[in-house]
Order: C-alpha cells, then sequence, then structure tokens
C-alpha cells in the first residue's frame, strides 16, 4: 500500500497527522515557518494513534503498543522514538501545501476519495474510529504525498527534504530540539541532579516539562 511505502521512503517507523495552524507559538508543539501544531493536538494525536490498532496497522504494519510505551510507563508517556518520528511526520506534511504551490498541483476530491478508499480497504473502519477532524487531517496530508509523489516521481525526496532545509522549524523543548543536520528531532536534555545528589524525582509532563523517553 502507498501509505506503508511512504513511512519507508521517509525513514520514519510511523506515519501521522496534517496539524496546521493551532495554538500560539508559546503553546506550540511544533512550529514550520507561520504554521504549527499545539501541544493538545499533537498529543491527542499520539492518543489517538496509540489506541487505533487499525489504523496504526494500516499505516504502518506490525507495530505494537509496547514499541510506543515502555510497560512501566505511565499513561500519557510515549517512547521518544514514538514522539520524534510523530513529530517529523508532521514538519514533513507542514511543508507539503508550499511544495504543492510551488509545483502548480492542487489536491483533488478524487486524491482525497483514493486515500479513503485505500485505507478503507487495508483497515476497515479504522478512519471512522478518528475524531471528525482529525481524519480530515490525515487524508488532506496522504493525499497531498500521493500527489507530489506520482508527479515528481524520483525527485519527490530531494524535493520535500529541500522544503524542510529552507524552513524555520521549532519543536518544544517539552518533545526534544529540531536537528536540521540529521534531519531529525533528538531528545530533550535529562534532568540535571540536585545538589545534594537527589534527582528530585522525576519529571511532571503535565507541567510542561520533558516527555518521559520510555
Amino acid at each position: 500500500m502507498r501509505h506503508r511505502r511512504l513511512a519507508s521512503l521517509l525513514a520514519v517507523s510511523v506515519a501521522g497527522l496534517v496539524a496546521t495552524g493551532c495554538g500560539s507559538s508559546a503553546n506550540a508543539a511544533i512550529r514550520v515557518d507561520d504554521e504549527s501544531v499545539s501541544r493538545r493536538d499533537f498529543e491527542d494525536q499520539l492518543d489517538e494513534v496509540y489506541e487505533n490498532e487499525a489504523f496504526r496497522g494500516a499505516l504502518f504494519g506490525q507495530v505494537g503498543q509496547e514499541q510506543l510505551r515502555s510497560e512501566d510507563a505511565p499513561r500519557g508517556s510515549f517512547t521518544q522514538q514514538y514522539v520524534a518520528a510523530m513529530g517529523f511526520v508532521q514538519i514533513q506534511f507542514m511543508v507539503i501545501p508550499s511544495v504543492l504551490e510551488d509545483e502548480g498541483l492542487e489536491v483533488t476530491d478524487a486524491d482525497r476519495a483514493a486515500v479513503v478508499e485505500q485505507l478503507d480497504g487495508s483497515a476497515p473502519g479504522a478512519l471512522d474510529a478518528l475524531p471528525d477532524s482529525m481524519r480530515d487531517e490525515y487524508v488532506e496530508g496522504f493525499a497531498g504525498f500521493d500527489k507530489l509523489r506520482t508527479e515528481l516521481g524520483d525527485d519527490f525526496e530531494s524535493v520535500v527534504t529541500g522544503a524542510i532545509d529552507e524552513a524555520d522549524v521549532e519543536v518544544s523543548s517539552r518533545y526534544g530540539s529540531w536537528d536540521r543536520d540529521q534531519h531529525t528531532i533528538v531528545p530533550p536534555p535529562a534532568p540535571r541532579p540536585a545538589p545534594d545528589g537527589d534527582d528530585g524525582g522525576g519529571t511532571d509532563p503535565a507541567d510542561g516539562s520533558d516527555l518521559p523517553a520510555g
């Protein structure tokens, strides 16, 4: 299926959601130029993909929940690899509209319908289990990728990578930081021990500190 090849092409273990224009910079999980995805929307996405087995399987095959959250991790915490991969996919999706515009291309209703048909065929009911806005964003994102890949062929990856290189990318320190040279989100720094050697009992994601890496 094309979406599974998409994940392979972009060298990530999971694929994710298009989310733009959400929230202020202060509350953004990821910002690409003038577009952003809010922390709330990003964490909702992590939860939805984690819980939706059918959709998770359609996107990236046999990836179990234990690969996204370690067994002893608290609810709402995920492996750093999962958080970084989902964030990276969103960065790519957020540059797609500008690439489409530069190439004089537009996503059509037929393109969106083709994505829905593929996902419904590989994982019946998976899209229906998503919130409506999230469903629409996934469909739009994959349709944009498929459109570019069809039109650009072998140039697809280099064009998208070039657009990312030219973009101003910022990632909330809650999730890590953007490494422009490696094209990846690197883990947040570990908390410093207290002067007496007590590490203070860790951090609480709810207060804006680092998300546990699992």
